[in-house]
């Protein structure tokens, strides 16, 4: 047993920094690729590669893809679960002598400030809404923590 207690590992949250430069340049990548795919072509012509690299290639491509989904679904739940609880404890909240967390109330009326910028976004222009959400989901990491 040392100084940490009997288990150490449960009072740090491991830091993962590479996770928030990689997602936001895989997300920036991958909306510049779609509207630029012919940038990609010279790339794939120009480079002999085997075939156990490309597939190599296609397993990192979609490892960061299933990472981009799981934190656009986290940003998903976050922006849609705002309006709940932001009705569900407004008594709470304007309460003057109730107790409140205002970080936590500082985060859902982010998410919320967020969610009716991008409906509305999304009414106006519905590509530049998917654009938004896809560069949003790739700086989720930043920006929760940016909010909290």
């Amino acid at each position: 047993m040392n100084q940490l207690g009997v288990f150490p590992e449960i009072r740090f949250r491991p830091s993962r920094p590479w996770m928030e430069f990689v997602l936001p340049v895989y997300a920036l990548g991958l909306i510049l690729l779609y509207y630029q795919p012919q940038v990609l072509a010279p790339i794939l012509d120009s480079v002999p590669m085997h075939e156990i690299l490309w597939w190599a290639l296609w397993v990192i491509i979609g490892a960061l893809g299933g990472l981009l989904a799981l934190s656009a679904l986290f940003l998903a739940f976050c922006l849609l679960y705002s309006p709940l609880y932001l009705v569900g404890n407004a008594r709470r909240i304007l309460d003057p002598g109730a107790w409140i967390d205002h970080r936590e109330v500082r985060f859902f009326f982010g998410c919320f400030v967020l969610l009716c910028g991008l409906v509305t976004l999304a009414v106006l222009d519905p590509t530049a809404a998917l654009v938004s959400f896809t560069v949003l989901a790739g700086f989720a990491h930043i920006f929760l923590r940016f909010l909290v």
